[in-house]
């Protein structure tokens, strides 16, 4: 229950592993696939979308820590994504690179797009470095228009190379999964288009993505087709929600609510985390469930397989409730959570997570550390949010920040949703700074080049 606790997983047991194995020293980026003991596997390929999250750890652990070498690590990365992952002639990421960097796979899905954007957020807002801003706005623009569907709304699945529509199925992904990008991308700009967007993918999501009945969040694995017809997902034969969907959703429109005020967003989001602690969490062990039947009684449908990013979804949306009704009952859900993380979901011999187990705990897979869609992201995330939401919305206590910025200039410093949250200290390369807007959280920055910004920031 100790924010302290978090920070230090993610810099002694998490980040060494992965600043030690990860690294692909001979064609750059990273390993995409590694052993249990940390050994290069293949495939060789290389995926944009999980180079940029293994930006986004890189970059957040310098920010917790301040340690230069993992900045290092983070802008070779960044060096390498513009080069070989954006697609210079038709603009967008591809999904799939060889390993020397040359277009393996052209297609541009939603989901690929939002992460090779997620780790190019969190770069810029440590570093304030605006080439690795300018593609993540080209993206959410690609997004915004090519994506969009004139006649029936909502936005696309998949593009080709060219932008033109290859899949013209929505989901999760290209609606409320965006809530994985778009609240770090306003934090990190303030830009209200980003703001605007966001909430209309929020509305689609409510207005056409929400069971009318039954009230979960539909949308993955299987998806709606161009004219919003849902194709059922069924589990041994039994209509099913993956409630991995329904915690991304609940965090989104929750998140939301704090940037813009809007009530309607506090409405569904706690609806559906309700809805998820009644019925997707097995009080006894502390685990979140992968599936329940969609109708009442809700029950777990087939074996229940404990992902390690359901679980720290479900724990996060604990924190949030906690902070927005003060009710106990959220924190003994966290701690649970955390309790069934930490013995099955740790690799305490090895090192790093797990991606997943059963509910008695036994390991799905070999335990490798990373494969396609599986990096250090999510667990790295997992340690910084519960550093933030502990100190902050719990226990009350400050943050430290750490930034490597250039000035002059403008810069916003929160990485945490509730504009409760407010600037107490600042400091330039160890000298007290007093230019900053504590109610905005941005910081004023003077003439320099890599100066080392610390920032406090208090309940």
């Amino acid at each position: 229950m100790s924010g302290s606790f978090w920070r230090n997983q993610v810099l002694n047991d998490l980040m060494p592993y992965w600043y030690k194995y990860a690294p692909d020293k001979k064609y750059g980026a990273f390993y995409t696939t590694l052993s249990r003991q940390w050994q290069p596997m293949p495939p060789w390929d290389k995926m944009p979308a999980m180079i940029s999250r293994q930006i986004f750890s890189f970059s957040t652990a310098y920010l917790l820590s301040g340690e230069d070498k993992y900045l290092e690590i983070a802008r070779k990365a960044v060096d390498y994504l513009l080069k070989y992952g954006w697609d210079k002639e038709y603009g967008g990421w591809f999904a799939l690179l060889t390993r020397t960097g040359e277009p393996k796979d052209t297609h541009k899905g939603a989901a690929a797009q939002i992460y090779s954007n997620v780790g190019l957020t969190q770069y810029y807002f440590v570093t304030g470095d605006k080439r690795a801003l300018a593609p993540v706005l080209k993206s959410v623009e690609i997004h915004k228009t090519y994506a969009h569907d004139e006649e029936f709304d909502g936005y696309y699945m998949g593009l080709n190379r060219d932008l033109s529509v290859s899949d013209s199925s929505k989901a999760k992904h290209s609606h409320y999964g965006q809530g994985s990008l778009l609240p770090n991308l306003i934090l990190a700009t303030r830009d209200s288009e980003i703001v605007n967007f966001a909430e209309h993918l929020a509305d689609l999501s409510i207005q056409r993505m929400i069971d009318p009945v039954d009230g979960w969040v539909l949308g993955y694995p299987t998806r709606f087709d161009r004219d919003w017809k849902y194709n059922p997902y069924i589990v041994e034969g039994t209509e099913s929600v993956y409630l991995g969907a329904n915690s991304t959703a609940a965090l989104f429109f929750l998140r939301l609510y704090h940037l813009t005020g809007k009530e309607s967003y506090l409405k569904y989001g706690k609806a559906v985390g309700d809805k998820l602690c009644r019925y997707g969490f097995d009080a006894e062990q502390g685990a979140w469930y992968h599936s329940v039947a969609k109708a009442p009684p809700y029950q777990p449908v087939g074996r229940q397989k404990i992902h390690w990013w359901i679980q720290i979804y479900g724990a996060f949306l604990q924190l949030q409730l906690y902070h927005l009704t003060q009710e106990e009952q959220y924190l003994e859900r966290f701690r649970k959570s955390e309790l069934f993380y930490d013995r099955y979901m740790v690799d305490h011999e090895y090192g790093g997570v797990f991606i997943g187990v059963y509910l008695d705990g036994s390991l799905i897979g070999d335990g490798r550390k990373a494969a396609p869609w599986q990096t250090s992201y999510h667990e790295i995330e997992h340690g910084f949010l519960n550093y933030l939401y502990l100190n902050l919305y719990v226990n009350k206590q400050p943050v430290i920040l750490h930034f490597k910025l250039n000035g002059p200039g403008k810069h916003f410093v929160s990485p945490v949703d509730d504009p409760s949250v407010r600037i107490s200290e600042v400091r330039i390369n160890g000298k007290p700074w007093t230019e900053f807007d504590a109610q905005e959280r941005s910081v004023t920055l003077p003439p320099g080049k890599d100066m080392e910004v610390e920032v406090t920031l208090v309940p």
